[in-house]
């Protein structure tokens, strides 16, 4: 009977994780869907493609041809037409995510010298086909896309020709950005400080949700029982129809007046808090975390795990996001902040002494929350701190994202405004008291290398002038935790005091 009991129990927490993860999503979906699209300029686009043009002394009118046949100027007289030749949807989304982190979308420049012309002549410009051909129900926006951008999408591709002629120099000049761009970076930090960088980050990249502060309406299951720990899965409301989620471990034995440190420990992409604790030697989660959640709960701590939305079908949320001037991470912070109000009013955890561990996309995590957040006391990241902005454009990298199905990775002018040194400062400086970061990265792991990784810590150190505030460790290892040095890194800061 025992056995049927756990083999019941077992089977139900996935499914019942599922519908969890389901809610969650669908809950961002609706709340994006009323969210009203955003204005915004046509994208800046790095170098005009080739085009054919018929001249006119004095034109009758100006037309944008986007026909994608050869010109016949004859067909034309007195019209002034621009016929730019396209790029072949093969390269096209390529070159987009290349310029994305310089506020460049080269998809854009179909419809260049449309601009140009509406500019220069200050006169209407006829589009052949007309817009109302060529615009119709777009269910994915891309981010920054005005009704211009979105529409050029609709056109019937397969008249396109393929061709890669006008590709290479857009590469080249893309990549030349990128010194100019970190330059830009250390100038802005310097210059305008922690406080101003973090508003324009929120502002301008990741886009940032009112606070919600209606009560919890907290749901609360058993999912674990250990004679170390019992987990409790927790569901609370974070936005109007938005869950926060997540699991949390509870060690056995507190007594009533007793108040532990928390650690808040985050998974990777397509991770899951389960992923963490419990895992037997032969699965896969034990290899990339080894079980690393129940390791802090014996070294003293009480362990959130937060599911973050980063799972399922959830790339499509941030295609709906970026167009109304927010993302992924918009969520994921509301979330963090939300399920910190709630846990601190739990009487076993010490509201002052909180830390944070993320691996892999929840080292990504590590970067662009709990930074911002004052009641983090030191800062963990996993697998992920980088050279980031080459390894977003770079597509002769192997572990670039250029070419990988992973889109939503991109934030919008990011080159420009911060990068991995940039976030990792500002969690040391913005607040009354700064907050230690830790780098742990294993030699073998192929997100990135070794070299990339001390070169962007390089940038840090210049920064951040206090080696007790800005750390970097090795461990032999690929993309997985380790905790060697992390988890005396996060002792020490939350030590009685």
């Amino acid at each position: 009977m025992k056995k049927l009991v756990r083999l019941a129990f077992s089977l139900f927490i996935p499914l019942a994780a599922s519908a969890q993860m389901e809610e969650m999503l669908s809950g961002i979906r609706n709340y994006l869907l009323q969210q009203p699209i955003k204005t915004a300029k046509m994208p800046s686009h790095p170098l005009l493609l080739e085009v054919d043009r018929c001249e006119a002394a004095k034109p009758r009118e100006i037309l944008v041809l986007l026909s994608y046949k050869k010109l016949s100027c004859a067909a034309y007289p007195g019209t002034l037409v621009i016929a730019p030749r396209l790029i072949h949807p093969e390269h096209r989304e390529r070159v987009r995510r290349m310029g994305y982190p310089f506020a460049q979308i080269p998809l854009g420049f179909e419809l260049a010298h449309y601009y140009e012309a509406v500019k220069r002549y200050k006169r209407p410009v006829r589009l052949e086909p007309p817009m109302e051909q060529l615009f119709g129900l777009v269910e994915k926006p891309r981010p920054q896309e005005n009704a211009f951008g979105m529409s050029i999408r609709r056109h019937d591709e397969r008249s396109i020709e393929r061709s890669t002629s006008n590709v290479a120099p857009i590469e080249k000049y893309l990549e030349g950005l990128v010194t100019p761009a970190e330059q830009r970076r250390a100038t802005l930090m310097k210059t305008q400080g922690a406080k101003l960088l973090a508003r324009r980050w929120h502002e301008e990249v990741v886009g940032t949700l009112p606070r919600y502060d209606a009560g919890f309406r907290l749901r609360e299951r058993t999912v674990a029982e250990n004679p170390n720990f019992t987990g409790y899965s927790i569901t609370i409301d974070a936005l109007p129809g938005v869950v926060a989620q997540g699991v949390l471990l509870k060690p056995s034995g507190l007594r009533s007046f007793e108040r532990r440190p928390l650690v808040i420990v985050q998974h990777g992409l397509m991770g899951r808090p389960e992923s963490l604790f419990g895992q037997t030697l032969e699965s896969p989660d034990y290899r990339t975390y080894r079980n690393f959640a129940e390791r802090l709960v014996s070294q003293g701590f009480v362990v959130y795990l937060p599911q973050n939305p980063y799972n399922g079908d959830f790339r499509a949320l941030q295609l709906l996001a970026n167009p109304r001037g927010l993302s992924l991470f918009s969520f994921i912070e509301a979330q963090y902040r939300r399920s910190l109000d709630y846990l601190t009013t739990l009487s076993y955890i010490d509201s002052k002494r909180i830390v944070y561990y993320g691996l892999s996309y929840g080292g990504a995590t590590a970067l662009r929350v709990p930074v911002f957040d004052p009641r983090f006391r030191a800062i963990v990241c996993g697998g992920n701190f980088n050279e980031w902005i080459r390894k977003l454009i770079s597509p002769a990298l192997p572990y670039s994202y250029v070419h990988t199905k992973e889109y939503e990775i991109y934030e919008w002018n990011m080159a420009n405004i911060a990068s991995h040194a940039e976030l990792a400062a500002i969690g040391t400086m913005l607040h009354s008291h700064p907050i230690p970061f830790l780098v742990e990265r294993g030699h073998r792991d192929k997100v990135g290398t070794d070299e990339w990784v001390t070169y962007e810590f390089e940038r840090l150190k210049a920064y951040v002038k206090d080696p007790k505030l800005r750390r970097l460790t090795f461990f032999d290892g690929e993309h997985r935790t380790d905790g060697a040095v992390a988890i005396p890194f996060l002792k020490e800061y939350v030590q009685d005091r």
